[in-house]
């Protein structure tokens, strides 16, 4: 009981202040019914892009077992029947971790997930380089709870450089576009703040909101080789001079009322958010996250690691909620929100000390 109340703050402490009220009913929910609220589906498991920090681009290099694929609609059909009851239950679907919108069933996934449960809601994120005017129109039509472009800088040089092949001009026009829609009001963007473009990010904040966006997250780069080590602004001591544009892009942001969140620069070993999401990838194998799925690297204080992926059970073969209320899932999930003696797995990746997304700090417009 004492570990459960223990864990019930540490959540509700890490809660953004936005929607509070909503956030604390989603776990009482969870908590009572022993559902996720959260499901992803990795119905894409490629991207349109290269970019260099992105682990997919060491698949069946580094990442020996990474299988990049699209998923079909009669798979997607059999993944959908075998989560049913969770489907149900749940708040949220994610169609994937990487670009979605590269699956041309999309839309009739997302149509099959509605009939299961009316009430759900699809987080959407893009890069936006294949987000097109008529599949935003597309888009409008469905209970979208966000869309969520990545847009690493306020210059095209910035952008470009950073992502390999992305268009900075599109992704201004995409963002545009959305704020023109019924989508307007969910659009949110992503900085992954590095070494290159921490200068941009005060300014950044002044750009997207002369574009009307308002919603910011700040991400640190997540360094899984030794080459993207360099790149990385947190350090175990800090960072005072990336703080300092920290503070001024919050400063800048309540300004414009905006909302922001951003990452720590010195680690706190918080443990990871990230697993109280269903994960399913392209296979039907479930995992805590997706970069545990397959065999990533991870770098961390000039130190590498790599362990096998930490599989709980396949969906074509187990029942998934049997999957999710085994001992070996809840025993991770709650190393996680106590935040303490964290998985082996997890010991060397930057999100479980408060440096990535899980944890980040939210400032309220």
């Amino acid at each position: 009981m004492l570990k459960n109340l223990d864990i019930a703050i540490k959540k509700v402490r890490r809660l953004p202040r936005i929607n509070l009220s909503r956030r604390i009913m989603l776990g009482i929910r969870k908590y009572i019914t022993g559902y996720p609220y959260y499901i992803t589906v990795q119905t894409v498991s490629a991207c349109n892009l290269k970019c260099k920090h992105c682990f997919i681009n060491d698949y069946h290099t580094e990442i020996h077992d990474g299988v990049i694929r699209i998923m079909k609609m009669e798979e997607f059909t059999v993944f959908a029947e075998r989560l049913a009851p969770m489907i149900r239950n749940a708040s949220f679907f994610t169609f994937s971790t990487f670009e979605a919108i590269l699956n041309k069933y999309l839309f009739q996934m997302m149509d099959l997930i509605l009939q299961i449960n009316p009430d759900i809601r699809f987080p959407f994120l893009s890069n936006s380089m294949e987000l097109s005017e008529e599949k935003i129109r597309q888009l409008e039509k469905y209970p979208v709870s966000e869309v969520n472009v990545s847009m690493d800088g306020y210059t095209k040089e910035t952008v470009e450089n950073f992502k390999t092949e992305v268009k900075f001009e599109k992704i201004v026009e995409t963002i545009r576009l959305l704020k023109t829609s019924s989508l307007k009001d969910v659009v949110a963007v992503t900085f992954v703040a590095h070494r290159d473009n921490i200068h941009e990010l005060p300014d950044y904040v002044d750009f997207v909101h002369q574009l009307g966006v308002r919603r910011i997250y700040v991400n640190n780069v997540l360094t899984f080789t030794r080459n993207l080590a360099p790149l990385a602004l947190y350090t175990q001591e800090g960072n005072s001079v990336a703080q300092a544009l920290f503070d001024e892009a919050v400063r800048r942001a309540r300004g414009h009322k905006i909302s922001i969140s951003i990452p720590r620069l010195k680690p706190k070993q918080m443990g990871c958010q990230t697993v109280e999401t269903f994960y399913v990838d392209i296979k039907g194998n479930v995992a805590p996250c997706d970069f545990l799925g397959v065999t990533t690297p991870f770098t961390l204080w000039e130190k590498t690691t790599s362990n096998p992926p930490v599989i709980f059970g396949n969906i074509l073969k187990t029942d998934p909620m049997e999957i999710y209320r085994s001992s070996e899932a809840r025993q991770f999930r709650e190393a996680h929100r106590l935040g303490r003696d964290l998985p082996v797995q997890c010991r060397n990746c930057i999100d479980a000390y408060g440096l990535m997304c899980s944890n980040r700090i939210h400032h309220t417009a």
